[in-house]
Order: structure tokens, then sequence, then C-alpha cells
């Protein structure tokens, strides 16, 4: 699907990622966007590939996995509307940390994290407050691993 300028910026500003950006922050993050609309079981990326794509989830879920010699593929997160997955094109060379599967059928805004960078190089306002949602979501994204590890621990600890 695709959607004019002024509906994708409405769509993005609507996001928990968005909340508080100025009209020209979200402006000059519209112009990196489009949107996807994708199935169920779609994988968005792999653990280990090369991605250029940060997407945001407008609608469903997206399943964020990764393997684990001796257990296969292990959920780490599901994300859902709002949240950002494939932030790693953004602050590293863009390879990516797990594979990103949709759950159900989504909506996500993909953003060029080649065209978000040049943005916030022309611009280091926006790179500072960029910078800023993304620690905010690596933060988030700390916390919800070491959950899962106290998860995995305890697991084993009762398994013994």
């Amino acid at each position: 699907m695709t959607l004019d300028a002024p509906n994708l910026l409405k769509m993005l500003a609507s996001t928990r990622f968005a909340e508080g950006l100025t009209h020209q922050d979200l402006q000059s993050l519209g112009r990196a966007a489009r949107l996807l609309e994708v199935p169920a079981g779609h994988v968005l990326f792999r653990e280990g590939q090369r991605e250029d794509a940060v997407f945001v989830v407008f609608s469903g879920h997206v399943r964020l996995s990764m393997k684990v010699p001796g257990r296969g593929d292990i959920t780490i997160l599901t994300a859902g509307p709002g949240d950002l997955v494939g932030w790693s094109g953004l602050i590293s060379d863009g390879i990516m940390t797990a594979t990103a599967t949709t759950t159900d059928f989504c909506r996500l805004l993909a953003l060029s994290s080649t065209q978000l960078k040049q943005s916030c190089d022309a611009d280091p306002q926006l790179g500072y407050v960029l910078m800023k949602r993304l620690a905010q979501v690596i933060s988030r994204r700390l916390v919800a691993t070491r959950i899962q590890l106290l998860d995995v621990f305890a697991e084993r600890r009762n398994h013994s």
C-alpha cells in the first residue's frame, strides 16, 4: 500500500516512537519512510544478515529470535505497536543481531537507515533526538533481555 506524505506523517506521528517529535523532525523521518503491510510469518530480517531498514511497528507483532547452540531459535522479545525493530542499521554496520518474524498481519513503517544517517548528519539536533530515542529502545531491550535470562536460569535450576 502506498500512502501520500501527509498520511504517512500522521501514521508516524501516532506511534510511541515518534511521541513529542517536532513537525520538522517528523518530516525528516517521513522522507525516509515507506509503509509495509505483511502477513504473519514474514521474515523482515535474519540474524547475521545486513539490513538497511529500521522498522516501527504500527499494528501487529514482530517476534525477535536468536539462534542458541543446542537450543535452536529462542524468542527474546515480541515487539508490538509503537516499538522499533532493526535498529542495528542505525548504530552499527547493519548486521542484524536477531531474526524478526511477524506473528500476525503487520503494518510497519520501514525507515531507511542510510537516509536517516544522512538526515542526522545534516541536522545534528535531529541526530541527538533520534539517538536519545534509540538509547531508550536499547535500554528497554536490555531490561527485557535480563528478564529473559532470569527465566532461562530459573528453568535450568528447576530441571537440575
